[in-house]
C-alpha cells in the first residue's frame, strides 16, 4: 500500500486526511500554518487505535512528496498551486518516475497544463480531480470528485477516491476536464442559489413566510440539492464557511472567462458575477457563499432569517 502525501488542511482537506488515516492509509502531510497542521495530527493521534498508521508533519513540500508515491494538493487558487509544486520547497524536484499527483483544488486550465507538462517531463503521472460536497461532506467521507486525465492513471487513484468520498466521476481522458467539470458546477450552484434566495426575498415582501416559500420548494419543480442544504443555514443567520464565497467568485470568474474566450454571452452567470464581486468588496470573502443573502437583506430591507431557527446539526 503506498504512503501518500497530501498537501493543505484547510475546510476539505483537514477531513478528506481524517478518512484516509481512519482507512489505515500512511500519510505525510503539509500545511502552509504548522500550527493547523499540527492540530490535525494531535487529534488523529489521540483518536487512533494501537494499529492505526502514524500521520507525520513534512517540514517543507518536497520533503512530502520524497516520502510518498501520490501527491494530493488541496489548496485554493493558481498561486497557491503554483507555489506548492514550482515554488522554492515545492514538490516538484521531490517527484519521481511513477508517482502520482492528483490536484483537488479548482484551478486555471492554463495552470493545470503547467502541472501536467512539469509532470510529463519527470515521468509523473497527473490527474486533476476537483471536489465538491463541502465541509461537511469532506468530513463524512462523502465528496463527490470530478477526475480529468488517462483511464490508467484514474483507476489507480479510485481506491482513494473511495475513501475520501462516494462518487467519483471519469469526466474524460485529458487532464483539464475535471476543472472545465467544476467551473460549470459552481457556476450553475451559484445561479441556483441566487434565484431562491430571490424568491425568498420576494415572497418576505409578498407576506410569504420563508419557511413556507422553502416548503414549496421542495415539494415542486424548484426541489434542488443546494437549497434543501442552504435553507436551514439561511434561516439560523449562520453563515460560517462550508464552501467560502471568495472561492465561489474565483470559480465564476473562472468559469465566465472561458465562456468569454469562446464569445458565448451567458447572461444570468454574468449577473450573478457582478453580485459576488459586489460581495467581496464588501468583505464577505470568508464567509459561505450564502452570506450574498446579506446583500438582498440589505437592498429590500429584511431580515430572510427565522428568529426562532438555530444552525443546522452536521
Amino acid at each position: 500500500m503506498s504512503s501518500i502525501a497530501f498537501l493543505g488542511l484547510g475546510t476539505m482537506g483537514a477531513g478528506m486526511v481524517r478518512n484516509l488515516v481512519a482507512a489505515g492509509r500512511e500519510v505525510i502531510v503539509w500545511n502552509r500554518t504548522r500550527a493547523r497542521a499540527q492540530a490535525v495530527v494531535d487529534e488523529l493521534a489521540a483518536n487512533a487505535g494501537p494499529a492505526a498508521p502514524p500521520c507525520e508533519i513534512a517540514a517543507h513540500p518536497i520533503e512530502a512528496a520524497r516520502a510518498a508515491e501520490t501527491v494530493i494538493l488541496c489548496v485554493s487558487g493558481d498561486e497557491a498551486v503554483h507555489e506548492l509544486v514550482f515554488g522554492a520547497q515545492g514538490i516538484l524536484p521531490g517527484l519521481s518516475k511513477g508517482d502520482l499527483l492528483i490536484d483537488c483544488g479548482t484551478t486555471s486550465q492554463a495552470l493545470t497544463r503547467s502541472l501536467e507538462l512539469a509532470c510529463a517531463e519527470r515521468r509523473v503521472g497527473c490527474l486533476d480531480a476537483p471536489i465538491t460536497g463541502s465541509k461537511l461532506g469532506a468530513a463524512g467521507g462523502r465528496l463527490t470528485f470530478m477526475v480529468g486525465g488517462p483511464t490508467p492513471l484514474f483507476e489507480r487513484a479510485v481506491p482513494l477516491f473511495e475513501i475520501m468520498g462516494r462518487h467519483h466521476v471519469h469526466v474524460g481522458e485529458r487532464v483539464g476536464q475535471g476543472q472545465a467539470a467544476k467551473y460549470c458546477l459552481n457556476m450553475a450552484q451559484a445561479v441556483m442559489l441566487q434565484g431562491l434566495l430571490e424568491g425568498y426575498t420576494l415572497a418576505k415582501l409578498l407576506d410569504v413566510p420563508v419557511a413556507k416559500m422553502a416548503e414549496i420548494y421542495e415539494h415542486s419543480a424548484a426541489q434542488s440539492g443546494i437549497g434543501g442544504f442552504k435553507t436551514p443555514y439561511l434561516q439560523a443567520g449562520d453563515y460560517a464557511p462550508h464552501f467560502r464565497l471568495d472561492l465561489m467568485h474565483k470559480d465564476l470568474h473562472l468559469a465566465l472567462e472561458e465562456a468569454e474566450r469562446r464569445r458565448v454571452p451567458l447572461a444570468t452567470a454574468s449577473t450573478v458575477r457582478g453580485i459576488y464581486d459586489q460581495a467581496v468588496a464588501e468583505g464577505l470573502g470568508p464567509q459561505d457563499f450564502l452570506a450574498v443573502a446579506t446583500l438582498l437583506e440589505r437592498w429590500a430591507r429584511l431580515e430572510l432569517r427565522d428568529p426562532g431557527e438555530s444552525t443546522p446539526r452536521s
